[in-house]
């Protein structure tokens, strides 16, 4: 129940700051480049433009711009926000815990 709270409040603050400029991990950008429909065009910079709760099991997912035809939908934990933006450290240290908490459940 706590978790869910903290992902609705966060969730909320960053709603209030979108678009959130970003970019894509490495790994999380080769990964996705491989995906079927995946815009070849997309860039490592890439820009949040909504946010929302999947769940425990996808944490926070976000819609980044990309291709105008299909969304690009993208779990915060695999971005790395700006550092001018004021959520920066907040979101760190969400995606921190996001990832101890999955590697403690496999």
């Amino acid at each position: 129940m706590k978790q869910e709270q903290e992902n609705k409040d966060i969730i909320e603050e960053m709603k209030k700051y979108l678009p959130i400029p970003a970019s894509i991990k490495k790994k999380s950008y080769q990964f996705l480049m491989q995906q079927e429909g995946a815009n070849p065009n997309l860039k490592q910079e890439v820009t949040i433009i909504d946010v929302f709760d999947s769940g425990d099991v996808g944490g926070i997912l976000c819609v980044i711009n990309g291709n105008k035809d299909k969304a690009i939908f993208i779990s915060l934990t695999h971005l790395i926000i700006k550092k001018g933006c004021p959520l920066s450290d907040k979101i760190a240290a969400y995606q921190r815990k996001r990832i101890r908490r999955l590697q403690r459940y496999g």
